[in-house]
C-alpha cells in the first residue's frame, strides 16, 4: 500500500486486559492520514483524551533498589510497571527505559496528568510518559552546594504548561557561636522554575523570588497552581536541648511568590518520618508519631492552610521508616505503603485498614517476554503513583 500523504504514527495499544493501561508502541505499519495526524495532536483532543481517562485511574510502580551512596549510578535504566492493587498480585512491564551511563538512585516520583518525573537525588531529572514512551532529561538547573535535591511537579491551571521547581544553596554552613555554645545556620538559597513543552520560556530554568526559610529536603506536594514545601523557620537551644521549627512554604505558580503557613497543631516541625502528600486535590500531611501509629490531616481550601485532623491509624505491623499514602480510585480510601513494599488500603471514613500485598515477597514483576520475578530479600523501595492514560507530548512534534 502506498503511504504517499500519510504520516507514520504511534500505534494505541492495549496493555494488558487486566490493567486496562494503554501505551503508544511505535511502528512502521501504522500510518494516518493528514487529518487524523492534525487532530489527534491537537490540544482540543488531547485534553478531551485526558478527561476521559481520568476515570480509568491505574497505578504504576517504579522499583528501586537502595544503595548506601546516592550519588554513584543505581542503575542502567526505570522501569514502569502497570499494578491493579486489589486485584492481581502482578505487575505488568508498560515502558523499560535506559540510560547512557546509567541513572543515579532517585527517590519518590512525582505524577501529573500522565506523565512521571523522576527525581535523582545528584540533581538530576528525568520525564516520562508511558503512553507516549518519551523519556526526556531536564537540562542542569543552577549548582546546589548541599549535598540533596528535591524538586516539586505540577499544572499551572491559568496557562496549562507543566512546570518543574526546585531550590538550591548557593551557600550553607553551620557557623560555631562566638561562646561556643551550639551554632548558627548561614546560607543563601534560591528557587528556579522550568517549563515543559514549547514556547520562548520553555525548557529553560528561570529563577524566581528567593524562598524565605531555608527548604528542606523533603518531597514536595503539588496541588492545582500551588507546590508546598517544608521549610526551616528558626533553631533554638544547642545540643541536646536544640529544637528546630519548620513552616511550610507554598509557591504560586500563577504570580510566583511565596507564602508561609504553619504546621499541623500535631508537631511544629517535620519530623524525618512524616511525609507530605497530594489527596483529593488538598494538601495531606501524615504524621507518624510511632512506629506504630499514624495520623492524617489535611488542610482545608482557602488563602490560609486550615488543618483538620482526619483520622487516626493503628498500623498492624511496624514501620522502620516512613509511611507514604498514595490516592486511589475511591475517594473515601487511600493507599498507605509501609516503608515502600507493605501496601495496604485505609478507609479514611473510620481508619480501617485492609491489607493488600507484601510488595518484596508476593507482587510478581512480569516484564512479558517469558521474565518474571519477585524481589524478595533484594532491597528494593516498591515506590507506587497513581497515573491516566495520556497523549501530551514532552517535547513538541
Amino acid at each position: 500500500m502506498s503511504c504517499d500523504g500519510f504520516y507514520g504514527e504511534p500505534e494505541l495499544l492495549r496493555n494488558s486486559p487486566n490493567t486496562g493501561f494503554y501505551y503508544m508502541k511505535s511502528t512502521n505499519c501504522t500510518s494516518v492520514c493528514k487529518s487524523w495526524r492534525t487532530t489527534i495532536l491537537s490540544t482540543h483532543f488531547i485534553r478531551c483524551h485526558l478527561e476521559h481517562s481520568r476515570t480509568r485511574l491505574s497505578m504504576v510502580v517504579v522499583p528501586r533498589k537502595y544503595q548506601k551512596d546516592y550519588r554513584k549510578v543505581g542503575i542502567q535504566g526505570v522501569n514502569f510497571y502497570s499494578f491493579q492493587p486489589g486485584q492481581s498480585k502482578v505487575a505488568e512491564l508498560i515502558l523499560e527505559k535506559r540510560c547512557p551511563g546509567g541513572i543515579p538512585m532517585f527517590t519518590i516520583p512525582l505524577h501529573c496528568d500522565g506523565l512521571i518525573l523522576i527525581p535523582c537525588l545528584t540533581g538530576r531529572m528525568f520525564v516520562c510518559n508511558p503512553a507516549t514512551r518519551e523519556f526526556v532529561e531536564l537540562p542542569q538547573g543552577s549548582h546546589n552546594v548541599a549535598g540533596d535535591h528535591r524538586v516539586a511537579f505540577g499544572v499551572d491551571p491559568c496557562t496549562g504548561k507543566y512546570k518543574v521547581a526546585r531550590h538550591f544553596f548557593r551557600s550553607y554552613a553551620d557557623t560555631p557561636q562566638a561562646d561556643g555554645e551550639g551554632t548558627i545556620l548561614e546560607y543563601s538559597a534560591g528557587h528556579e522554575i522550568l517549563t515543559i513543552g514549547d514556547g520562548a520560556d520553555a525548557w529553560k530554568w528561570k529563577a524566581t523570588v528567593d524562598p524565605p526559610y531555608a527548604i528542606n529536603a523533603r518531597t514536595p506536594i503539588c496541588v492545582p497552581g500551588f507546590f508546598y514545601w517544608s521549610a526551616l523557620h528558626s533553631v533554638t537551644g544547642h545540643g541536646i536541648n536544640k529544637v528546630s521549627s519548620h513552616v511550610i512554604l507554598r509557591f504560586s505558580l500563577h504570580d510566583e511568590t511565596f507564602t508561609v503557613h504553619p504546621n499541623p497543631p500535631c508537631s511544629g516541625f517535620l519530623r524525618n518520618n512524616d511525609t507530605l502528600c497530594q489527596l483529593g486535590g488538598k494538601l495531606c500531611y501524615v504524621e507518624c508519631s510511632s512506629p506504630w501509629d499514624v495520623e492524617i490531616w489535611l488542610a482545608e481550601d482557602g488563602p490560609n492552610l486550615a488543618w483538620l485532623r482526619h483520622c487516626c491509624i493503628r498500623l498492624p505491623m511496624r514501620r522502620l521508616l516512613n509511611v507514604f499514602a498514595c490516592a486511589s480510585g475511591d475517594r473515601n480510601k487511600i493507599f498507605l505503603s509501609i516503608d515502600a513494599f507493605r501496601l495496604l488500603r485505609c478507609d479514611l471514613r473510620d481508619g480501617s485498614l485492609e491489607e493488600i500485598i507484601d510488595m518484596a515477597r508476593e507482587l510478581l514483576y512480569d516484564h512479558r517476554n517469558g521474565t518474571k520475578f519477585r524481589t524478595g530479600f533484594v532491597p528494593v523501595a516498591h515506590y507506587m503513583v497513581p497515573c491516566v492514560e495520556s497523549l501530551l507530548r514532552i517535547r513538541p512534534w
